[in-house]
């Protein structure tokens, strides 16, 4: 794709009806087109972005997962609430190379319509060999499948994360509609979905990152649905849906409409509590935005991503200011929220919505807490990254006391490192009570947030809620920096049901 070719929507699987749907894909490496360049890079079903899959509450996903690379690889489901054990979304399985891997993924009833997504979380053995695994049978998604070994314990040190969601192995999950919540007059609106991922091209052509530099001398490029600055064709007051990912491994986005703004409807997969006006948005990786725009007079204007650090000055990582889309207004009726037009050309803004959004969960500032956990991220400056002042151990959970089903918990997370530290959970979202302090909009949940770098030799802090349902065994949280995961920034909870004690 060239740059300013108009964009491009990720290949859809068509599973978006009310029974239950199987489906395949299959990661092999592919020559793709980025900026004119033929570059080798990792894909599922032969695309740069992966084909986005449609959910619907209380369907039956099977997904075979057929690998035809030269390494193991497996599917992480990020942000879905599914069991971490049997075939649904247990990263202790693994396909290797030649084998099939199938997933039976029971969509709660009560899964939140939104934006998730999938991608590789290949786990490996301390002496680099990956987690053993091969093809399921049909079954309960719950029950362990057979292997074809006994699972060894393992410690995330040889980089496959990383590697490959870097390569390319990554999609978009999106479950019901974001739109349905909105007044009927929105309910039609185009939508738009906006995968951000980044790549380091070699001098070979192809995609590479050396290990632990997010920043090394083959040129970075952000791409938008895999495409070098597209171009986004809208109407002159049309308003539109963007669903907004970072399906990358590394880099944060930090999101501005040149003299526009979005609006908020939905976070990470959880509708907002209530529309919220921003003039930027600081995407890390794993973070999604469910966004509405109105476009004003007939121009052109720039989605970019704004220079920011990481850390503090000389000490975190550096991006620069970078245009990743060009947004095109044309002459045209407007769809439905059609904003007034004698604004400033190609001017892109936030509709004005009416009335509260039907929030996903509630508010847990008020819930008896059954336990408290302090959750320490650190580093050395080099490539050991820690939890509570220990790399990732299989064998080890990072607390000794579980948590048990039914029960509320705050965790405090903190971060004595010089650089953010984008932290996720599996299974659940979770709810941010204060960032360095303060307090954050009630109700407003999201699975993965950005725990702000030291300053002054003061450690950054977020204080979050969580509510274990559902689902008994491991449950994974680490940075979604995947260079920081793979080095030891990883860690779990056992989560038992109330009858047991641990």
């Amino acid at each position: 794709m060239v740059p300013g070719a108009a964009l491009v929507e990720p290949p859809d699987l068509n599973t978006a009806t009310p029974g239950d749907v199987t489906v395949q894909l299959t990661a092999a490496k592919k020559e793709v087109m980025i900026s004119g360049k033929k570059v080798l890079a990792e894909t599922y079903n032969g695309s740069l972005v992966g084909p986005t899959i449609h959910a619907v509450p209380g369907q039956r996903v099977t997904l075979k997962l057929k690998n035809k690379l030269d390494t193991a690889t497996n599917l992480h489901y990020h942000g879905m609430h599914l069991s971490p054990k049997g075939s649904a979304d247990n990263i202790m399985l693994s396909a290797k190379p030649g084998q099939t891997l199938t997933y039976h993924l029971d969509i709660p009833a009560n899964q939140a319509p939104g934006t998730y997504w999938y991608h590789d979380h290949e786990m490996c053995t301390g002496d680099g060999e990956s987690m053993p695994g091969m093809e399921t049978s049909p079954g309960d998604g719950d029950s362990m499948p057979e292997m074809e070994m006994s699972a060894a314990p393992a410690e995330a040190r040889c980089n496959v994360t990383e590697t490959q969601i870097g390569a390319g192995l990554s999609g978009t999950i999106i479950v019901g509609d974001s739109r349905a919540s909105l007044s009927p007059a929105y309910r039609g609106i185009t939508a738009h979905t906006l995968a951000l991922k980044d790549a380091q091209i070699s001098g070979s052509s192809s995609i590479v990152y050396p290990d632990g530099v997010l920043e090394p001398a083959s040129p970075t490029v952000r791409l938008v649905n895999g495409q070098y600055r597209p171009t986004l064709n809208v109407k002159a007051g049309e308003t539109q849906l963007w669903r907004i990912a970072n399906e990358g491994y590394a880099i944060l986005y930090d999101l501005q409409l040149d003299g526009g703004s979005f609006t908020v409807i939905n976070q990470d997969g959880n509708p907002s509590a209530a529309p919220t006006r921003a003039t930027h948005l600081r995407v890390p990786p794993g973070r999604r935005f469910d966004v509405l725009v109105t476009a004003g007079a007939p121009g052109s204007t720039w989605l970019r991503t704004l220079a920011h650090e990481t850390g503090p000055e000389g000490d975190g990582d550096s991006y620069p200011d970078t245009t990743l889309m060009k947004v095109s207004v044309r002459k045209g009726g407007g769809s439905a929220g059609s904003a007034a037009t004698g604004g400033p050309a190609g001017m892109v803004t936030s509709p004005e919505i009416a009335g509260p959004l039907p929030g996903s969960e509630p508010d847990l500032s008020g819930e008896p807490i059954a336990q408290s956990r302090r959750v320490a991220l650190s580093d050395d400056g080099g490539n050991n990254f820690w939890i509570n002042g220990k790399l990732f151990d299989m064998k080890k959970p990072t607390f000794k006391k579980p948590a048990t089903l039914g029960t509320v918990e705050e965790w405090t997370l903190t971060n004595t490192s010089h650089h953010d530290h984008p932290f996720h959970l599996h299974i659940a979202p979770f709810q941010v009570l204060s960032v360095n302090g303060r307090a954050q909009p009630p109700a407003d949940y999201m699975d993965t947030v950005s725990v702000p770098h030291a300053v002054d030799g003061k450690a950054g802090k977020v204080v979050i809620r969580i509510r274990f349902t559902d689902f008994t065994g491991m449950w994974m949280f680490h940075c979604h920096i995947t260079g920081h995961e793979d080095n030891g920034m990883m860690g779990y909870v056992n989560v038992v049901a109330a009858d047991r004690t641990g």
